[in-house]
């Protein structure tokens, strides 16, 4: 008799059990992969951040990031997170995000135009002009000149300096971002709106 009881229970237990391991692994946190499981808290970041939640939002960017620190993805956690402290207006924090974000990958033009209006709340767009025309390294310094020129309304400047990267690399993944910006500040200029 109380084999006819037991076993169903039993079976009823390692169903509920089995049940909760294919959910827990559908949300890609039963395996232990650091990388997916990085993928995942991203997610729940960007889920919190749409909601105002940027508190949650920074721990689950921080967690993408621990969990997945040298990969090009990191560079979307970092700027993830970057776009969560601009928010809450904590601007040190936003371009030490951004700074990071452009060091594990510079070809996103997102992450210059994230950093450049972070210069610019921080009022630091005539101090980085004057360090990055002083120590230019790369062409892609280009990119952060010409937008903070743009910044400070000097548009004529900031577009040549845009348009003379655009030229001079043309091959560059960034490159079609810059072109797809200058077309917009150029009619911006022409329909009088900056």
């Amino acid at each position: 008799m109380i084999k006819k009881i037991l076993i169903p229970i039993i079976l009823i237990l390692f169903l509920q059990e089995y049940t909760f391991a294919t959910d827990k692994n559908y949300i890609g946190l039963m395996t232990i992969d650091p990388e997916k499981n990085a993928y995942v808290h991203n997610n729940f970041g960007l889920e919190y951040l749409n909601i105002g939640q940027y508190y949650a939002a920074i721990e689950e960017f921080k967690i993408a990031i621990c969990l997945n620190p040298n990969t090009q993805a990191t560079s979307i956690y970092m700027n993830n997170l970057g776009e969560t402290y601009f928010k809450l207006q904590l601007y040190p924090q936003a371009q030490d995000c951004f700074e990071k974000a452009l060091e594990k990958y510079p070809q996103n033009f997102k992450y210059y135009l994230n950093l450049v209006s972070t210069y610019q709340m921080r009022g630091l767009l005539d101090t980085k002009l004057r360090h990055l025309r002083q120590n230019k390294k790369t062409p892609l310094d280009d990119i952060t000149i010409g937008l903070i020129l743009i910044a400070k309304g000097k548009y004529n400047d900031g577009i040549a300096m845009l348009d003379n990267f655009v030229m001079s690399e043309p091959k560059l993944f960034i490159t079609d971002g810059v072109k797809y910006y200058l077309k917009g500040v150029i009619e911006a200029r022409k329909n009088g709106q900056i």
